[in-house]
């Protein structure tokens, strides 16, 4: 049987002249390894597409950006485990053979901008309860992304293992100290100090000015807002054109696209008043076990939180997808079944950080949630395995279907 793979993608670049693409083929049924990524330019005008030329870093360019911001000299270089919007160099110095460091070359995150929020990190919080690597900017690098639509990050290496290998491996008594700890950490970024008013959108951190908020990059949703509704509002128009755009997903879409069209175009202005009361919080957005590195020796300990690419001024109750996910096992849908007992490791987790869980029981919260996991759930993951069962197929939609049957049922015609 032929291996099937798969096309990964995103836009890196505009101008009135050409669009610019970065583009991989990953075998996801393969063995892990570095993928290569390729960026691929779209004449605009005559539609051409140039030939595709590999994004990566020489051992020269490695070199001259390690010495320009740690002063040492590199002895060793190899491609590294990428992240999904990076691409990732592990390098060692010839000055001192028990250090190493990671230079990731990005497109989306505003390096100039990580260092500085993952610096301030380091200054201001207990490295013991929100570990974050060591970042060593690279001089001038801000005017270079700015350039050249690339950007280079250097972090000190953290020797460990990835938690979402290890969790679910985890005794139940391990995930219920982990849980704690990750939700301590969560709790440290939701409680630095915001400039005013608290605006919705991008956190944006330089030594000029200090932490400000932009426009969300994350999803392109605009901003940055100054209500919790016109958040909601463009998070749900967001989802709504993923699930326009979406394929695979015929018999979902003939069922509720109409249908939930018909109640944007008139609820939106439903969203209640009291989600205006929700704390505006700082999230690192993708604070998965994905972006956790465990110790090798005690696997319910931090070695540090990476990635900090995607982080935000938002509602934190906008962080619980990815807090469910500590309860629930993996899945294509990234809603999986409980794990054993799932119950008491939500409550390991919310008694961690109890001023937090009595926000939960708070209407403010529970009716942001409604409207947030309506957008959330609005577009279902594409059933890609032709062999799936039956009761396979339901279970995939199964969250989808709940969700905007209870939304559209609550507050719109059938």
């Amino acid at each position: 049987m032929a291996r099937q793979l798969s096309v990964l993608y995103s836009l890196i670049g505009a101008t009135p002249s050409i669009f610019a693409w970065s583009a991989a083929l990953v075998d996801f049924d393969g063995p892990p390894k570095p993928v290569d990524r390729y960026r691929v330019e779209v004449d605009r005008r005559s539609k051409e597409v140039l030939p595709p030329q590999l994004i990566s870093l020489s051992d020269l360019e490695l070199a001259e950006a390690i010495l320009a911001a740690t002063g040492q000299r590199v002895a060793s270089s190899t491609r590294f485990t990428d992240g999904a919007l990076s691409i990732s160099y592990k390098v060692t110095v010839q000055d001192d053979p028990d250090v190493a460091y990671v230079v990731q070359l990005r497109h989306h995150g505003r390096v100039a901008s990580m260092d500085f929020l993952m610096n301030w990190v380091s200054k201001n919080i207990d490295l013991r309860i929100l570990p974050v690597p060591t970042v060593y900017p690279i001089p001038g690098e801000l005017e270079r992304q700015e350039a050249t639509g690339m950007g280079r990050q250097i972090t000190r290496f953290i020797p460990g293992n990835m938690a979402n290998l290890v969790y679910p491996g985890l005794s139940h008594e391990e995930k219920l100290v982990l849980v704690r700890r990750v939700a301590l950490a969560i709790q440290a970024c939701w409680q630095i100090q915001l400039p005013e008013p608290r605006l919705i959108g991008e956190l944006i951190g330089d030594e000029a000015s200090g932490l400000r908020i932009g426009p969300d990059r994350h999803y392109d949703l605009g901003g940055p807002f100054s209500s919790v509704r016109e958040y909601l509002r463009a998070h749900i128009r967001y989802s709504f054109g993923a699930l326009e755009k979406q394929q695979g997903i015929e018999e979902y879409k003939n069922r509720f696209q109409d249908r939930i069209k018909d109640f944007i175009d008139r609820h939106l202005d439903d969203i209640p008043l009291v989600v205006e009361d929700i704390p505006i919080v700082a999230t690192h957005t993708d604070i998965g076990l994905h972006n956790i590195i465990l110790s090798s020796e005690t696997p319910t300990e931090i070695r540090a939180i990476i990635d900090w690419e995607f982080v935000s001024s938002a509602p934190y109750a906008s962080l619980s997808p990815t807090i469910e996910r500590l309860f629930r096992k993996s899945a294509a849908n990234q809603f999986g079944p409980e794990f054993d007992r799932a119950d008491e490791l939500r409550n390991a987790f919310w008694d961690s950080i109890p001023d937090w869980k009595r926000w939960n029981q708070s209407a403010a919260t529970k009716k942001f949630l409604e409207w947030f996991r309506f957008g959330e759930f609005m577009k279902p993951e594409p059933r890609m395995d032709n062999n799936m069962s039956e009761d396979e197929k339901q279970a995939l939609w199964e969250e989808n279907v709940r969700v905007v049957e209870n939304m559209l049922n609550e507050y719109g015609p059938r």
